[in-house]
């Protein structure tokens, strides 16, 4: 069964956990970052072992039901990284190739015998 996500755009709602040790916040509405499925991702603040959140609201959110789902990611979100991975590989190599090393001969020494 899938079912359609839909985060407020107004009002407040934020996740906070601790992460490597310090207390940490992240707003959940209006969200930063949604998924292709239109969801929240916060697997980044999701370690090995024992994990502990709280999620805060500070306006009526009862038009609202937050649901944590645990699962493995979708077909879209997993073509979404592979894109993400795809891009971020072509940006590597383009910025290598401003980054070659400098010519051992001196740039003055290949002028001066040219000339």
């Amino acid at each position: 069964m899938h079912l359609q996500c839909s985060w407020p755009i107004s009002g407040y709602l934020s996740l906070q956990t601790k992460r490597d040790g310090r207390d940490f916040i992240g707003p959940l509405a209006p969200p930063i970052l949604v998924t292709p499925d239109n969801c929240v991702d916060i697997s980044a603040f999701i370690r090995s072992g024992e994990n502990a959140f709280s999620v805060v609201q500070q306006s009526d959110m009862s038009d609202y039901m937050f649901i944590l789902h645990a699962h493995h990611p979708t077909p879209v979100q997993l073509s979404y990284l592979a894109s993400y991975r795809k891009r971020h590989e072509e940006w590597v190599k383009i910025t290598r190739a401003f980054c070659t090393s400098e010519p051992t001969e001196s740039l003055w020494k290949r002028s001066q015998s040219r000339s």
